[in-house]
Parts: C-alpha cells; structure tokens; sequence
C-alpha cells in the first residue's frame, strides 16, 4: 500500500488559537493543523472511489509537537497504510522546514453520498 500525499499550507493569522478560540497565543491552532491534516488525507484515495462515493473522517489520534508562527509553511503528509473494506488507514505527519510539528493516525470511511445524507 504504502501511498502518501502532501500538501502545503501557509499559516495565517485566521489559523491562529487566538482566531480558533482554541488558546490565548498568535501560533498555529490545533484544531486547524487537524483540518489541514484531515484534507490532505481526504485527497488521497480518490481513485478508490466511484462517482457516487466519498469518504469522511471518523478518527483522528494526533501529537502536537511544536508551535508554528504565522507566515509558516506548514507541509502535511498523508501515507495510506491500509484498507479494510470501506476503512482506510493513514500515518499523518507536519512539519515547518525539518521540523516535525506534529505526528499521528487518521481512519477514514468510504459512503455513499446520498445513503449517507439520508442518515441524518
């Protein structure tokens, strides 16, 4: 298996915990560093997919290992470790030059779009 995906994100002062709400500091929020995790691990399997299908976030384990400034580059990388029926399994990793910013796994489900709209 063994696929991986990276995405690059900037860090702006709307990603801060002060703007999240998250902390009392102008550094890179926790909870946006897990979305800017969750989306490049989003993108990956889209060749698993038929039309009709997408996949959603239904664990996410995550270390946040150092504080980033505003005006970083935050680099995300998704590894796809493996799939179990709908279940897909990753390795996520950040890091700001050759820092590692963070580590930690992330499981995703493949749906149905409109069985899973349905749901709700």
């Amino acid at each position: 298996m063994m696929e991986e995906q990276s995405k690059r994100f900037l860090v702006k002062n709307e990603d801060t915990a002060l703007a999240f709400g998250s902390g009392d500091l102008p550094v890179l929020a926790t909870p946006r560093l897990i979305a800017m995790l969750e989306n490049t691990a989003k993108e990956m399997p889209l060749e698993l997919l038929k039309g009709d299908e997408t996949t959603v976030g239904i664990e996410m384990n995550l270390k946040h290992l150092k504080a980033t400034a505003v005006g970083k580059e935050v680099v995300c990388f998704a590894r796809l470790t493996e799939i179990k029926k709908s279940i897909l399994f990753f390795e996520i990793k950040a890091t700001v030059g050759e820092d590692v910013i963070a580590t930690g796994t992330h499981i995703r489900a493949i749906v149905n779009k409109q069985l899973f709209m349905k749901k709700i």
